[in-house]
């Protein structure tokens, strides 16, 4: 390729990369989760499906033994390297696996490598070591849509040909049928892509953009449309999971299974290295599995129906890692609390009030701190004006009230006049809030979308 040439492409890839960016700024990113049906292929295809998990880990193993300055300066191309079995002698390896998986893996190490080196950087050297040789290699990165993997959309554009519910891996001649095409909606934009290996089987996991949906009336009305039956806020806790200010208790507790207790049981009387132990541990990973679906199904019900018919949600950025870090470890770990908080945060109708706000002890009605409160007390009562509630439904509402006190602040400075603001901002708040800590609202205003 010519020196123009060269220029011409890469001035084609720098606009087409501009375009998409403005293009996803009003995106929404959905990744699909699509399991491959192993059981239509071939034997020889089904080993080189597993050939690129193993391949991996031969590569991210040698790359990791490699000093830093030859590593940086691999080559892509080259097929030759070499692994150490459980003795630790030298075993000579000719990789097969495609020349894009290679620069994946490639690109993997090297930004874990630059990862830790920014850690250092920060004062952290004490607590960050080195990368560890791998016994697994679960994760292969496919980032180029219609390279490394691509969906047969057939000659008209749909789905229903020869090849419907298929997908293509670069490696693979023959299309692989997959279960779950049915999430993939019309329009949808496709991207890069995972290819994982879990005990239960191979999964494509799809990165995929749609076009937002608004679920407001627009920001100026945000705040005088607020009723009880649209806006709601949520107080997390280990007692119980998620508490909102009308006293709706959702709980999640997914505990170990007697089976998962006697599988570990079983493992610990195994001889190691055997098949039987290599089978009992395959068996302990299919349970954890069944654990974790068991409990994000519940945290996506969980988050449906908070969500539903809602334009405004209030929750607390709580510090989750550290009640799972505290005496409360294996009750955050029962419970879904950090799947709830992660998608609840990546909505554009939640709003996230600072985790240092004291929800807990602060009295919605005078505002005063109820600074002598401890854990064990489950009833709150300000010692200032009297007020008495539930600890949990109390915290929602304090969160509620400071929620929409932050959003309206803006509103009401920027938009309205002063006397706009006290005729449509004002009362309306106050009617909220009042509607809200069950009081006697004043009849003279009410509040609408």
């Amino acid at each position: 390729m010519t020196k123009e040439g060269r220029l011409k492409k890469n001035e084609l890839i720098r606009t087409k990369g501009l375009e998409t960016r403005a293009r996803r700024a009003f995106q929404r990113v959905f990744v699909v989760q699509l399991k491959l049906d192993v059981k239509c292929l071939s034997k020889a295809e089904r080993e080189t499906l597993h050939m690129f998990f193993v391949q991996s880990r031969w590569l991210c193993n040698y790359l990791i033994g490699l000093p830093s300055g030859e590593l940086f300066s691999f080559d892509y191309k080259t097929r030759n390297i070499y692994s150490l079995d459980k003795d630790g002698n030298r075993v000579e390896r000719i990789l097969t696996i495609p020349a894009k998986m290679i620069q994946c893996v490639i690109s993997s190490v090297k930004n874990d490598i630059r990862a830790l080196s920014a850690k250092k950087r920060n004062g952290k050297g004490k607590e960050v070591g080195k990368l560890k040789f791998r016994s697994r290699y679960d994760s292969i990165d496919l980032n180029q849509y219609g390279k490394t993997h691509w969906i047969y959309a057939g000659p008209d554009g749909d789905r229903n040909g020869k090849y419907r519910n298929t997908v293509h891996i670069n490696g693979i001649k023959r299309p692989i049928r997959v279960f779950g095409m049915e999430q993939i909606e019309e329009g949808m934009e496709f991207a890069n892509a995972k290819l994982v290996k879990r005990p239960s089987g191979c999964y494509l996991l799809l990165t995929t953009y749609r076009n937002k949906e608004s679920h407001t009336c627009g920001d100026e009305n945000r705040v005088t449309e607020l009723t009880r039956d649209n806006a709601t806020a949520l107080d997390m806790g280990i007692r119980t999971t998620v508490t909102d200010m009308f006293g709706n208790r959702y709980d999640i507790s997914v505990e170990e299974s007697e089976r998962l207790k006697g599988l570990q049981r079983k493992l610990a009387r195994q001889k190691k290295g055997s098949n039987s132990r290599r089978r009992t541990l395959h068996r302990i990973q299919r349970e954890y599995e069944r654990i974790g679906n068991r409990r994000r199904d519940m945290a996506n019900k969980i988050v449906h129906d908070i969500l539903e018919g809602k334009v405004l949600c209030v929750i607390q950025d709580e510090n989750i890692r550290g009640w799972h870090k505290g005496s409360f470890g294996r009750q955050v770990q029962n419970s879904a609390l950090g799947t709830i908080k992660q998608k609840l945060m990546r909505d554009e109708r939640v709003m996230v009030i600072d985790r240092y706000f004291s929800s807990t002890k602060t009295c919605p009605v005078c505002g005063e701190k109820h600074e002598t409160m401890k854990l064990k007390d489950r009833t709150f009562v300000c010692p200032h004006c009297g007020y008495t509630m539930e600890r949990d439904r109390k915290a929602a509402i304090t969160l509620f009230v400071e929620g929409v006190r932050k959003l309206a602040l803006p509103y009401a400075e920027h938009i309205r006049t002063p006397g706009e603001q006290r005729n449509r901002f004002e009362f309306s708040f106050e009617d909220l809030r009042r509607s809200v800590l069950n009081l006697e609202a004043p009849s003279s205003s009410a509040i609408s979308c």
